[in-house]
């Protein structure tokens, strides 16, 4: 059994895996990480936790955990089943690089593209065969509706609402109409350029807010909310598989 954790900002994911399938998944807040760690270590035999951080994780966390489990901290040098052909490697967010080789363990038989929603929306193309060859980067559904207020003089603070308006009627739901169809266009955009350049595309998408946008995507997709935490898995994988 194996623990993979995906911390970002403010929030950890966490998945158990056995025999490479995620068998349960939770997100717990950074300051509970630990006490979360403890408990599964307590009610699971973990043989090996699997680590990608876009965050600050606590300090001297792994030295509580004990040496009964091997920890492998994953960064951009960690080696993966996956190439990157991305020129400065060093700065490919580590979700990004998981997201792609989850892909790429999900469909190895396939150009994929992998769209991960969250604060900021990064596009990511993987090629038959397993090579990363980079991607994109533009502003997610609340930092387009947080910028449209923070540089302008009079444009109100909206936040994104469940369900976004038919049309915008009023300042706030011009803004929200804006927004999150200007990103269902970007999103159909990407896809039409990339159906054209690399045949049997799959297009993954995955992220906090891929469940608003999965509906309003043209072209037929596969939803991987856990995919992240797959490229981890796939990662530790291939640092502590017997050679």
């Amino acid at each position: 059994m194996n623990l993979v954790i995906d911390i970002g900002n403010t929030r950890a994911k966490l998945g158990l895996f056995v025999q490479g399938k995620l068998l349960e998944n939770r997100v717990t807040e950074i300051a509970h990480l630990v006490d979360e760690i403890k408990s599964i270590l307590r009610k699971n035999t973990v043989a090996n936790i699997g680590i990608a951080s876009v965050g600050n994780s606590p300090d001297d966390w792994e030295a509580q955990l004990g040496n009964d489990v091997h920890i492998l901290r994953i960064d951009q040098l960690t080696p993966a089943p996956i190439k990157s052909m991305y020129k400065t490697p060093e700065t490919l967010g580590i979700d990004r690089l998981c997201a792609a080789v989850g892909a790429y363990h999900l469909f190895p038989e396939r150009n994929i593209l992998v769209i991960d929603m969250g604060t900021c929306i990064t596009y990511d193309l993987v090629e038959l065969g397993g090579t990363h060859i980079g991607g994109g980067i533009s502003p997610g559904y609340k930092m387009r509706l947080d910028a449209m207020h923070q540089f302008t003089a009079r444009l109100p603070q909206v936040n994104p609402p469940l369900l976004p308006p038919a049309l915008g009627v009023d300042t706030d739901t011009s803004m929200a109409f804006g927004s999150f169809f200007g990103i269902v266009g970007e999103i159909n955009g990407w896809i039409q350029k990339f159906n054209a350049e690399y045949a049997n595309l799959k297009v993954i998408l995955t992220g906090g807010d891929a469940s608003s946008f999965e509906q309003r995507v043209e072209n037929p997709i596969f939803a991987a909310p856990n995919l992240v935490l797959e490229g981890i898995h796939s990662i530790l994988t291939y640092n502590t598989q017997p050679e």
